[in-house]
């Protein structure tokens, strides 16, 4: 799983970039719009809307990777349910290159390689967790 050492580094850095920068989440649904425009159609309502929701899930998320047991359930169920919005394997790669795209630019100085590091392993504890859960939906 993840360090605590990675862990550490993504809490504080999210802490960090959200405290001077509240509009990461609508930045990075611009982005996304704009790298990926076939994806907006997988996403009803506002950008504003959406990231909201998306924010909200961070944070829980963040907030429990020291107990990954409590938090892959959830992923799982959470990748079920993109799964019938269809939301396929694949975004979760462009998806995730936004996300941390998005983070680079806000976090500036303070995205250093080890962040760097640690919030790609995270994203893709997430994504894999949550492609695990559509997947078993299909199966």
């Amino acid at each position: 799983m993840l360090s605590r050492n990675k862990i550490e580094l993504v809490k504080h850095s999210y802490k960090a970039v959200t405290a001077v920068r509240p509009e990461l989440y609508e930045d990075f649904y611009t982005r996304l719009f704009v790298t990926a425009p076939d994806i907006r159609a997988l996403f009803p309502g506002t950008a504003r809307a959406q990231a909201v929701k998306l924010e909200a899930m961070m944070q829980l998320a963040l907030s429990s990777l020291d107990t990954p047991e409590m938090l892959t359930p959830l992923l799982r169920k959470l990748g079920h349910d993109h799964a019938t919005y269809g939301v396929e394997e694949k975004h979760y790669i462009v998806l995730g290159e936004v996300l941390l795209d998005t983070l680079a630019a806000q976090a500036g100085d303070l995205w250093t390689a080890e962040v760097s590091a640690a919030w790609f392993a995270v994203v893709n504890f997430i994504a894999a967790t949550m492609i695990d859960g559509a997947r078993a939906m299909a199966a």
